[in-house]
C-alpha cells in the first residue's frame, strides 16, 4: 500500500536565504524515498518564526492533513514544524488521531519512543529559541555601557552607521521639528493640532525615510507625539533630547502560545543610564515645562476618568467595546477606523493628525446595521448553503469511515503464502498445530478483506440547510450580546479586517471583506473564501 506524503520548509526571518526551501525540500524528498514514500503535496512558509502557528503554509497542510489528503508529514526536523510545546504536544495529538505520522530526522511517530523524543526535541528547541534572547540582551547591555550604539532609530538623530563618525549624530533638521513640537505643546496646542500643522506643511514624519520591509502611508500622527509618559515612548517623552541615555527599562516578551503575540514588560529603572550632553536636543527649562503640562493633564483626565467610573457603580471598570471595533480599515492609507467619539467611526490616520485624505465618517449603528445585514444575505445564498452541505457531509463520513486494514492484510498474506509454500515444499509436515495457525491466518485474511470490500451504508446527515439558516437568522443577537466574543467570531468568518473605502464622490463607503464559513462549520473544517462581499452606505456627515 503506498503511503502519500506532504513535504514541509521553513526559515525565520527575512535575513535567511529564500534557497533554504528548496534546500530543506531536497532533504526531505531523500527522506521520502528511504521511506517509500510517494510525495503528493509541498507546504512552505518564508520569513516566519515556527513559534506561531500563523504561517499560511502551515495551515493549509493542517487543512489538508484534516481532508485525509496524505498519510505522513515530512520535514527536516521537527523545529521546522514547531518552535513551541503549547502547538506541538496538542498537534501531534490530532495528527495521531487523524492517522498521520510525523518523519523528520529527530522525529519518526511510528515508533513507540516517538513520545519521549517529541518531547524532548520540543523542550530543545523551546530553549534554543530562550537562549538566543538571552545572549542577545546580554550583548545589547555590553554595547549600552560602552557607550555604542544598541540599534533603533529616534527622531532627531542620525543612526551610528549613518552619521560618518560611527556614533550617533543629531540630524539639525529634525532636531528643529523637535524644539518645535516641545514648544508648541508647552504653549497649549494638542497633539493633534501639531500633527495636523506638520502634515499639512508636508514635514516627513519619523520613519518615513528609513528602510522598511513594509513601507507606511500614514503622516504625523497625535500618538507618535504624546506617546506613554509612564513607558517614555512619544517624541514629548524621549529623554535623549536632554541628553540621557537609558538603556533596559522595558523588555518584548514573546507569548509562550504564540510568538507573534509580543506585549511590553516595564521593568523599573533602566539597567544602565548614562549623560551624553553632546546629543542634548531640548533645553532643561523647555522639557520641565512640557512635564509640567503632561502633569497637569493627567490630573485633569484622570479626575474625570474617575468620576465616569464612579456613575457606573461598583465593578463598572472599562466598558466593553462594540462589535466592530478593531475591525475596520481605511481603504486609502490601512489604518483603523476609531471611535472618534460615543456615536462615530473615523479613519484613525486622518483624526489624529488628518495624515489621511479620509476625511469621511460613519455612525456605528449604521455600521453595524449595514454590515450585518449584508453578511446575513451573504451567508443565505445558494453557493454558502452548498459548501455547508458538501463539508458537513464530508465531515461526517471521515468520522464514520472505517479503519484501513492493509497493513495486516499484507502481513497475513505473506504469512499464509509462506506456511502453504512450506508444506507444499514438505519442508513442514502437515500438523494439528501448524493447520490451527493456518486456518486462523486464513479466516482472519478473509475477515479484513471483507470488511476492506464492504460498501459503506448511507449516511443519514441531518437538515443541515434548516440549521444553518436557523443559525444565521439569530447571528444579530449571538454577537451583540458578548461583543468581545462575538468580535473574534466576526475574525473567522471575514478574516482579520473589512476596508472601508470611500467612492471617487466622496459621498459612500464600500465595505469589502473576504467571507470563509469554516467557524460556522462542526470540527475543524479547512478554511476556504469563498467570496468577495461588499456592503455599501452612506455615511452621516459630521462636522470635523
Amino acid at each position: 500500500m503506498t503511503t502519500r506524503a506532504a513535504l514541509y520548509a521553513r526559515f525565520s526571518t527575512d535575513k535567511q536565504s529564500e534557497s533554504s526551501i528548496d534546500d530543506q525540500f531536497r532533504v526531505c524528498e531523500r527522506l521520502a524515498e528511504r521511506h517509500e514514500f510517494q510525495v503528493v503535496a509541498r507546504f512552505e512558509d518564508a520569513a516566519i518564526s515556527g513559534g506561531t502557528t500563523r504561517r499560511p503554509g502551515y495551515q493549509r497542510m493542517l487543512a489538508a492533513a484534516r481532508r485525509h489528503e496524505f498519510d505522513v508529514i515530512v520535514a527536516e526536523d521537527a523545529s521546522r514544524l514547531w518552535r513551541a510545546m503549547a502547538e506541538q504536544a496538542p498537534r501531534l495529538a490530532e495528527l495521531s488521531d487523524l492517522g498521520v505520522q510525523v518523519v523528520t530526522h529527530d522525529l519518526d511517530t511510528r515508533h513507540e519512543s516517538a513520545g519521549i523524543m517529541g518531547a524532548v526535541s520540543g523542550a530543545m528547541s523551546e530553549h534554543y529559541r530562550a537562549e538566543i534572547a538571552r545572549r542577545t540582551r546580554r550583548g545589547l547591555e555590553g554595547l549600552a555601557r560602552a557607550g555604542k550604539s544598541t540599534g533603533g532609530r529616534a527622531y532627531g538623530y542620525l543612526a551610528a552607521r549613518d552619521g560618518g563618525t560611527g556614533r550617533v549624530e543629531i540630524d539639525e533638521t529634525q532636531a528643529a521639528v523637535v524644539r518645535r513640537i516641545f514648544e508648541c505643546y508647552a504653549d497649549g496646542t494638542s497633539p493633534r493640532t501639531i500633527a495636523a500643522t506638520l502634515n499639512a506643511e508636508g514635514i516627513p514624519s519619523p520613519g518615513s525615510t528609513w528602510r522598511r520591509s513594509v513601507r507606511r502611508k500614514s503622516g504625523w500622527l497625535s500618538s507618535a507625539i504624546h506617546g506613554d509618559p509612564k513607558r517614555g515612548t512619544g517624541i514629548l517623552n524621549n529623554q535623549r533630547y536632554i541628553g540621557v541615555i537609558a538603556w533596559g527599562r522595558s523588555q518584548w516578551k514573546r507569548g509562550a502560545a504564540d510568538s507573534s503575540h509580543r506585549h511590553m514588560v516595564m521593568l523599573g529603572k533602566p539597567i544602565h543610564e548614562a549623560h551624553d550632553e553632546r546629543l542634548r536636543i531640548v533645553s532643561d527649562a523647555l522639557w520641565q515645562r512640557v512635564k509640567a503640562r503632561q502633569r497637569s493633564r493627567m490630573h485633569t483626565i484622570g479626575r474625570s476618568v474617575r468620576g465616569g467610573l464612579r456613575k457606573r457603580g461598583g465593578g463598572g471598570g472599562r466598558p466593553a467595546k462594540y462589535l466592530f471595533t478593531g475591525l475596520l480599515a481605511c481603504g486609502e492609507c490601512g489604518a483603523s477606523f476609531v471611535m472618534r467619539n460615543r456615536a462615530y467611526y473615523a479613519c484613525g490616520s486622518y483624526w489624529h493628525g488628518r495624515a489621511c485624505s479620509n476625511a469621511m465618517n460613519v455612525s456605528r449603528t449604521l455600521v453595524e446595521q449595514v454590515l450585518l445585514a449584508g453578511l446575513r444575505d451573504d451567508l443565505r445564498s445558494e453557493a454558502v448553503i452548498e459548501e455547508v452541505e458538501k463539508r458537513v457531509r464530508a465531515a461526517v463520513r471521515a468520522q464514520r469511515r472505517p479503519p484501513s486494514h492493509g497493513k495486516r492484510i499484507a502481513e497475513l498474506e505473506q504469512e499464509v503464502g509462506h506456511l502453504v509454500e512450506a508444506v507444499a515444499s514438505g519442508m513442514l509436515r502437515r500438523s494439528p498445530t501448524l493447520a490451527a495457525r493456518l486456518d486462523a491466518a486464513e479466516a482472519e485474511l478473509a475477515r479484513l478483506r471483507s470488511l476492506q470490500a464492504a460498501t459503506p451504508l448511507p449516511l443519514a446527515v441531518p437538515n443541515v440547510r434548516g440549521r444553518f439558516l436557523a443559525l444565521v437568522d439569530r447571528l444579530d443577537t449571538v454577537l451583540m450580546r458578548d461583543p468581545e466574543r462575538g468580535r473574534e467570531e466576526l475574525r473567522g468568518i471575514l478574516g482579520e479586517r473589512i476596508v472601508l473605502s470611500p467612492d471617487a464622490a466622496k459621498g459612500h463607503l464600500w465595505a469589502e471583506y473576504s467571507m470563509g464559513v469554516s467557524p460556522l462549520l462542526p470540527g475543524n473544517s479547512a478554511s476556504a473564501d469563498l467570496m468577495v462581499a461588499g456592503a455599501g452606505f452612506e455615511p452621516a456627515t459630521f462636522g470635523l
